[in-house]
């Protein structure tokens, strides 16, 4: 397989206007193209949005017979496609689908005189998840030839600098007893490579949580599932709530996470709060990140180690009424793990927002201590 990247990540929503907007607000992504009827996209209106090496794709359905309607009445907002860069996308197409994966678009070619060219194909997972296959033949070209029109970029209000540099991994929280066949469906229709695996138990909950990733680690999922011995939790709301197995949550990759915590927070963004006790604790888990305990404490930050070096991590609270998707914010000094040394910090973290939303009777919020694995 040619796979090696993710090129983008697809959101369905139920405003494609509404969500740039937020994204554009709270995140400094900015529009950089549109489609939609005039531009013979059939299934909606959708946007592009770009905020340093992150592209997401927000659609919405404009009538209910559309694909996209149904996800969202079932799913709420969120993540439908993620799409992978290719160098074959024709190649990688028919290997997906001789091993399992169901073909959704064949390869088809997007060119524009000036504009480049693209291929495009689109497979899917047995629980409806998406893949795109994205072959760009002209890497500084338009999104998608004749299809997206390009707009120009409006410089207010975003970030001086890019805050977000990649998207470093992507989390799926499965249903019970489903783990395994995900890891296969990865390995067999994508050829990625299964890196680490973690049984997680805390506070009555046990689950089982395992990571796959292409050679290059340009394509990383970490997948949780309950196990059915432990009691209800995080996972089974999410689960509950999203109405089925999908993404739980995006983690963008940064470099400067002090800076980028700060920046996002004065723009709205709300991150989960982190107890105190935890910090008390950094010097005997001999951690040391190169940043004062104090700053850590101050933006609720987390840290932790591997044998390859160490990151630095923060989740957000989810912007969606179902409490579903949400973000990640994590910058790496080497390490190749999740953060698995943060579960019970996260977990009391996650644990007092669930309190308070049934307190004020809110829908509750998933657990980003679920998805860590080493």
């Amino acid at each position: 397989m040619t796979v090696h990247a993710v090129d983008h990540v697809g959101l369905q929503v139920a405003d494609a206007a509404e969500a740039a907007r937020y994204f554009c607000d709270a995140y400094g992504f900015h529009i950089e193209a549109e489609a939609g009827p005039g531009t013979g996209f059939a299934d909606g209106h959708s946007l592009v949005l770009a905020h340093g090496g992150v592209r997401l794709v927000v659609t919405s359905a404009d009538h209910p017979e559309q694909p996209g309607a149904e996800f969202v009445a079932r799913h709420g907002d969120g993540v439908r496609d993620v799409a992978f860069s290719s160098t074959d996308v024709a190649a990688d197409f028919a290997r997906a689908i001789a091993a399992g994966a169901e073909a959704v678009q064949e390869p088809q070619v997007f060119e524009e005189d000036g504009a480049g060219r693209v291929v495009v194909a689109v497979i899917g997972t047995h629980e409806g998840l998406l893949h795109s296959l994205v072959q760009r033949d002209t890497p500084d070209g338009a999104f998608l030839p004749g299809r997206y029109r390009p707009l120009a970029v409006a410089a207010s209000g975003e970030p001086a600098a890019p805050l977000l540099r990649s998207v470093d991994h992507l989390a799926l929280c499965l249903a019970p007893g489903s783990l395994d066949t995900w890891v296969s469906f990865y390995e067999r229709a994508l050829g990625l490579r299964h890196t680490y695996n973690e049984s997680i138990k805390v506070g009555g909950q046990v689950m089982d949580s395992k990571v796959v990733q292409d050679e290059t680690r340009g394509i990383t999922f970490t997948m949780v599932e309950p196990r059915a011995e432990g009691k209800r939790g995080q996972l089974h709301d999410f689960l509950d709530n999203f109405g089925g197995p999908g993404v739980q949550h995006i983690a963008f990759g940064t470099d400067a996470i002090t800076d980028a915590v700060r920046g996002l927070a004065e723009r709205g963004v709300e991150f989960l709060s982190t107890p105190a006790e935890y910090y008390n604790g950094l010097a005997g888990r001999g951690i040391d990140v190169g940043v004062d305990t104090e700053v850590l404490r101050e933006l609720s930050l987390l840290v932790d180690q591997d044998e390859w070096g160490h990151l630095i991590q923060i989740f957000t609270r989810s912007p969606y009424p179902r409490r579903t998707v949400f973000f990640e914010l994590i910058q790496r000094v080497e390490a190749r793990t999740f953060g698995s040394g943060n579960i019970k910090a996260l977990y009391e973290a996650v644990e007092r927002e669930r309190t308070r939303a049934a307190d004020s009777d809110e829908e509750t919020s998933p657990a980003p201590a679920m998805t860590a694995a080493r």
